[in-house]
């Protein structure tokens, strides 16, 4: 395994595990220094990490986790933004329409799309759910097909025309770009 491996495989654990990215870039500085130690030494990244590199990652996690994982509103809000503006734009582009009509199916939608990424710890956690999680996942979504089946063809809430949904992108691409040129120029240096 090569270097870049254990730090995107590491980079990933610590993501995963709620780690603050200022802290991640922390955390992999210092391992890349350790790694670059050990290879001038002309030791392999498994002498340094172990064979586990999921276990490492983990453990060294654990030691550094300095408050319970977040899960705030503001997150919430991110997740729904992110479901609302990709069911926009699906709808967009599978659809071929210049105008989707928003009812309240797409409103639960998108809340049950921002509710289960702030409350689940990512999609991978899922795997590894107890049995009663599942149950009251199953459950939910029930009830919610449920009373969209009772709603039917709801009144149209809102109809959004193309360019309104290239509006409603324009943050996300605004705060991609700008992640790029940061992490470009903290490779740079």
């Amino acid at each position: 395994m090569t270097t870049d491996q254990v730090l995107d495989r590491c980079r990933t654990e610590w993501m995963f595990n709620d780690i603050p990215e200022p802290e991640v870039e922390d955390m992999l500085a210092e391992l890349r220094d350790h790694l670059d130690d050990a290879a001038r030494a002309g030791k392999l990244p498994t002498l340094v990490v172990g064979k586990d590199v999921t276990a490492f990652a983990s453990t060294w996690a654990d030691e550094h986790r300095s408050r319970p994982p977040r899960r705030s509103l503001r997150e919430l809000v991110r997740h729904a933004y992110a479901g609302g503006a990709a069911l926009l734009l699906g709808h967009h582009v599978i659809g071929w329409s210049t105008t989707v009509e928003v009812v309240p199916g797409t409103v639960a939608a998108i809340a049950l799309f921002g509710g289960l990424m702030t409350f689940t710890p990512y999609w991978r956690c899922v795997l590894h759910w107890p049995f009663w999680k599942w149950m009251a996942l199953s459950y939910g979504l029930c009830v919610v097909l449920l009373a969209l089946f009772f709603i039917g063809s709801a009144p149209v809430l809102l109809n959004v025309p193309l360019w309104g949904t290239a509006l409603l992108l324009l943050p996300a691409v605004a705060a991609a770009v700008g992640r790029v040129l940061r992490t470009e120029v903290f490779r740079a240096r």
